[in-house]
Formats: structure tokens, C-alpha cells, sequence
């Protein structure tokens, strides 16, 4: 993490071999603490500090980019010769838009540092309620600061901190898992002996699990198996380079029904739950996006190169240029609904409770066919409760058309994802969702 006057002394420098040229330049500085442990054991207990700085030049409307993990001024120096000689190539990418210009940014600037012996203390108390009900632990606390700015010779310059920390846990013995996670931006809000517990009763109740023939059931997805499959929407769908390009199913949907008529999705990096970046990679103002309304496909994320090409609005999407993915939706939020997750476990008379997927690939982009495995807590429902534990299944759905079945919507929601990306999730009822295959385990 480096403060903000150390970034403004970088970019002092920087700016010495910037004359006369037109460039953006980023620095995200990362320091990551790891917590790792496995049969109830720490193996890994580390830091990491992780600087990385990139630069994007524009000569003579030729754009050359570069990236180095070398700050010190010869490594900057390097870094912009670089890209001054890849803008000169004539195969370098032409510029078609102009850097964006300086907008009023919204500050973040808090910053929390957890110490390794405060990870070490919450794998202790993990470890004490998994060997309480003789299962070993299993999982990873990371613990992150981190600070991103971004200036370019528009007069851009926003910088941002960043805190959050990521725990998951798996309960086991030889026959069964269970599975918790939090995803937190302050570390002492995590009561690790209570997500230990509902671990370890996942685990618990998976014991012996029955097999079960594939096929079409009601489902209840808690909040990460739905945060595993509107995340493919965020790749497949609500970027703008597909919807450019007109290879995604919204961009032939705009104002047409595309999912069930209580679906509503859109992208926020304001929601409390998400990580909370206010600006994008080119120092753009974040916006609020709806993407679906009511089922209703509404639009998606841009950022300045595509919102020239599509004549749209800027959204401040942009990942850190060249983007081959283009505009992405970092903060996607599956609106809330309004049934306790009790109610709706009771009102399904047969079908599946499912914990969470894994392996979750692409099978075909352009119909949202995507393909994974359940994990760590599958359940047979029976008369609204949880019977008795079922031997993990392999699903195959099309995203739309399984959002075509949602039946019931929780208030509860949660975080869930990975690094800077993340869905803010409810628990969802569907119905007719398809298990393809069965597995031995």
C-alpha cells in the first residue's frame, strides 16, 4: 500500500519523461496477508507487498502500453521508454476516443492492517470448533490492503484504499465436507466461531450421502451457488465489447423480457456489502447500471472507448487497459426479495438444497450454457426440511432461461467472489433446474 504522497512522488518522476506525450498511468500496491491451513494445521503464514504500475501512451494517436513491478526511477524510466517505443510500431493500436477528463471523485480512504499473530488467533478459535466435533479444518484467511491510483494528462488523479479480508472454511471428515465463507471489508466484524459452526453442521449432515438419479428439481440455492452463476453473466453478458460486437443475447434483448419478471440485476459499487471502488482504471466515476429491471433487459457497463463506438454513455466500467474482456461489471447486485430463507426451505416439498458450485465452465457464450459440480453440503428436501445428505451432481443450465424459474427470492443477502469482483447475492427457489449427471462422492 503506498500512501498518496508517495504516489504524487512517482508520478513527479514519471511526468519528467512524459513531455509532450499524452499518457495515463495507474499504481495499484497491494499488501495481502495469508493465513492458510489444512487438518486443523497452519502451513502458511506469510506477506506479500506487491506493487504494479502501468502506462498507456498515446503518440501521434498511436497508443503504446506497458506494465512493471519496478518502482524505483529507473525502473519508471524503463516502464515509459517501453511503451513510447511500442505507440512508434505500426502495428500499435490507434487511438479512436481521447483519455477521459478529470470528474469529481467520492474519497475511500480507511485504512485497517491485521497483524499475522490476529489470523493465526482466528484460525485457532476455527480449529477449536472443528476438532469439537472431530472434523479437521481446512480453508485460508486473507487479509488485504491495498491502494489504487489512477492520473493521466487530462488531469485525472484519484486514489483510493481499500481494506477487505476473505476467509473461507471446510469442515471434513473421510465422508463428508461443509463449507462458510466471509467476505469482509473490516476483519474484526467476522465472528469466525460462529462461520466454524455452520461449517462443521454442513459437514456434520453430509455423512453418508444417498445417491440420487439426475434430472430436473426445485433447488434452493444459497447465496454463493447463485453469486457462481450470475458471476457468468458479468463475462458473458453486461460488458459492453459483446454487446458491440452483438454476440451476447442482451444485446439483441435491450427492452424485451430476457429472465422472470422478478429478477432485478445491476451494478453498484455503493451497495455496503461490495468491496466499494468508486472509480474505474481510467479514474471514470463509477455509475450505477441496471442492467435487468423486472426481467427486462436494460442495458450494460461501458467505459470510454466503447461508449464512443456505441454512442452510449461512459459508465466508468474500464479494467486496466488493453482490456481484451472490455468493460466489466465489478459490483454486480442481484436485487433482494422478500421471503425469509425459513419460508422458502419449507415450502419446497421435494428437491435439492444446494450449499455452493464449484468448476463452473462455459459450455456455450452465446446461450449462457454453463456447466459445474455441487459442493460441500448437498441436501434431498423432503416436506420443507432437509432429509438427508445426496451424493454431489453435475448441473447444465442456459442462465436465462434458469432465471425464467425463480420461484422465491430471500431478504438475506451476501458477498461473494474473488479478488476485486464480487455479486452481492440473495438465496434463490428455482424451479426445473437441470442436473445432467451424478458422481460417486
Amino acid at each position: 500500500m503506498l500512501k498518496k504522497e508517495q504516489v504524487n512522488e512517482i508520478i513527479k518522476i514519471a511526468k519528467k519523461y512524459l513531455k509532450g506525450l499524452e499518457w495515463e498511468i495507474g499504481i495499484d500496491s497491494t499488501n495481502t496477508g495469508t493465513t492458510r491451513f489444512a487438518n486443523s494445521i497452519i502451513h502458511q503464514n506469510m506477506g506479500v507487498h506487491r506493487p504494479f504500475m502501468w502506462v498507456r501512451i498515446i503518440n501521434k494517436k498511436r497508443i503504446g502500453s506497458s506494465t512493471t513491478t519496478d518502482l524505483s526511477e529507473e525502473g519508471i524510466k524503463n516502464l515509459i521508454e517501453r511503451a513510447i517505443n511500442l505507440s512508434k510500431s505500426k502495428y500499435a493500436p490507434k487511438l479512436e476516443t481521447s483519455l477521459p477528463k478529470k470528474t469529481k471523485i467520492e474519497k475511500v480512504s480507511k485504512k485497517i492492517v491485521i497483524s499475522p499473530k490476529e489470523r493465526e488467533e482466528a484460525v485457532a478459535k476455527i480449529v477449536q470448533v472443528c476438532k469439537k466435533n472431530n472434523l479437521n479444518a481446512f480453508g485460508v484467511i486473507h487479509t488485504i490492503n491495498s491502494s489504487l491510483a489512477i492520473f493521466n494528462s487530462n488531469g485525472v488523479n484519484n486514489y483510493a484504499l481499500l481494506n477487505w479480508t476473505y476467509t473461507t472454511i471446510t469442515a471434513m471428515n473421510e465422508s463428508a465436507s461443509g463449507f462458510s465463507f466471509a467476505i469482509e471489508k473490516d476483519f474484526h466484524k467476522i465472528d469466525f466461531k460462529e462461520l466454524a459452526n455452520i461449517a462443521c453442521e454442513k459437514a456434520l449432515m453430509a455423512k453418508n450421502p444417498k445417491d440420487i438419479e439426475p434430472g430436473k428439481y426445485t433447488v434452493f440455492l444459497e447465496e454463493p451457488a447463485v453469486a457462481e452463476i450470475i458471476s457468468f453473466l458479468a463475462w458473458l453478458e453486461f460488458g459492453a465489447k459483446r454487446f458491440y460486437e452483438k454476440t451476447s443475447l442482451i444485446s439483441k434483448k435491450i427492452g424485451k423480457k430476457i429472465t422472470g419478471k422478478n429478477v432485478t440485476i445491476y451494478d453498484d459499487w455503493t451497495n455496503k456489502l461490495t468491496l466499494g471502488i468508486p472509480f474505474d482504471f481510467e479514474g471514470v466515476k463509477r455509475n450505477k447500471v441496471i442492467l435487468i429491471k423486472n426481467g427486462i433487459a436494460k442495458g450494460v457497463v461501458t467505459d470510454s472507448y466503447f461508449a464512443k463506438k456505441l454512442k452510449m454513455k461512459n459508465t466508468g466500467h474500464s479494467l486496466m487497459q488493453p482490456a481484451p474482456w472490455g468493460p466489466f461489471p465489478l459490483n454486480l447486485v442481484f436485487e433482494k426479495g422478500d421471503k425469509k430463507k425459513e419460508e422458502m426451505l419449507k415450502s419446497i416439498d421435494k428437491g435439492i438444497y444446494v450449499t455452493r458450485f464449484w468448476y463452473t465452465r462455459v459450455v456455450d457464450p452465446d446461450r449462457t450454457l454453463i456447466t459445474g459440480m455441487t459442493r460441500d453440503g448437498t441436501y434431498f428436501i423432503e416436506k420443507g426440511k432437509i432429509a438427508y445428505p445426496i451424493k454431489n451432481m453435475r448441473f447444465l443450465i442456459n442462465i436465462y432461461e434458469t432465471l425464467e424459474n425463480v420461484k422465491m427470492i430471500s431478504k438475506e443477502q451476501k458477498y461473494y467472489g474473488e479478488e476485486l469482483f464480487g455479486v452481492v447475492a440473495p438465496a434463490l427457489v428455482i424451479e426445473n433446474f437441470n442436473f445432467q449427471s451424478k458422481t460417486e462422492y
